[in-house]
């Protein structure tokens, strides 16, 4: 996934002093400060889902976003519920961001609280930041447009004194501001009582299996059961395949109830094909995630059911 991070807006939050904050500015701040992330270094979508919150919305962002971007494994998401069904969805990559910010020389530890843009500058509907243009496009949108595009631009370098910042911060790890000296070696502490207790566990885990073995042994004498491992892997091989099948259906059940987004209606496991009905009308989003790993044989549509057959 390439994208060009160029630039974020910066807001010192004491005695209102504010700066912008590009790429290739260098700031060698000592006040606190707030920063706005310019719509170059997020992707926000608006999507109607039909979940009753941000949380169970969150769940499905992965999947909605991978038509628009690559290597969703990468990204981070925040959701703001708009209206019934309706949300706004922000994605971003931490890292990148976390650099932009390093190399802009601001203190870390200095950083108060990290914003999007689209939250904090809905008052100008368009404006423009170190040569750079920006809109609201008709859907409320903010993005980066050619210049030439905007006709009654303000500039926001004189206006930032009006920005009044929202509540929607963005949840960012600053990985080298995390931990103080003493937490270090409060953490330390706890790995080392963390590695005697399982040094202890290991030690009383291999006095157990001894006595489990030789109770194994004493088990075969009393039940007669055979004394060497190549009539004992006869037997085992026998109830193989069964066991087989059996792992393979509880691993297609395991994935299946990974999705906590899909309601499921009723499962029938016949052989090495399971059926199964989904309340649901996502039927794209469905077998995208079941033919990750499975092969689907038939999809059909029944009312506001999905019924899917799959073969282990």
């Amino acid at each position: 996934m390439k994208r060009e991070w160029l630039s974020i807006l910066n807001l010192v939050s004491s005695n209102n002093k504010k700066v912008f904050l590009s790429k290739n500015t260098q700031i060698n701040n000592t006040e606190r400060v707030n920063i706005i992330l310019s719509p170059e270094l997020y992707w926000v979508r608006v999507f109607d889902i039909p979940v009753k919150n941000v949380i169970h919305a969150r769940h499905v962002l992965p999947t909605l976003f991978e038509d628009i971007l690559a290597n969703v494994s990468e990204l981070s998401f925040q959701v703001i519920k708009l209206e019934e069904n309706k949300y706004l969805c922000f994605a971003y990559v931490n890292k990148n961001i976390y650099k932009v910010i390093k190399n802009s020389g601001i203190n870390l530890s200095l950083v108060d609280s990290i914003y999007f843009a689209q939250n904090e500058c809905e008052k100008f509907r368009e404006f423009t930041f170190e040569n750079k243009s920006f809109i609201y496009t008709p859907n409320n949108i903010l993005t980066k447009v050619p210049n030439v595009m905007l006709s009654n631009a303000i500039d926001l370098k004189e206006n930032i004194n009006n920005i009044q910042l929202s509540s929607h911060k963005v949840d960012i790890k600053l990985y080298n501001n995390v931990l103080t000296s003493k937490q270090i070696y409060s953490i330390s502490g706890v790995i080392l009582c963390f590695s005697i207790i399982t040094i202890y566990k290991f030690l009383d885990y291999k006095t157990q299996i001894t006595k489990i073995n030789n109770q194994i042994e004493i088990e075969k004498k009393q039940s007669n059961l055979p004394s060497s491992m190549l009539q004992t892997n006869s037997i085992l091989n026998k109830y193989k395949s069964i066991e087989s099948k059996e792992k393979r259906k509880r691993e297609f059940l395991e994935y299946l109830l990974s999705n906590s987004t899909f309601k499921i209606n009723k499962i029938n496991l016949d052989k090495n094909i399971v059926v199964i009905t989904f309340n649901s009308i996502y039927k794209v989003n469905l077998e995208k995630f079941l033919s990750k790993k499975y092969k689907i044989i038939s999809s059909k549509v029944k009312a506001l059911d999905i019924e899917l057959s799959v073969k282990l």
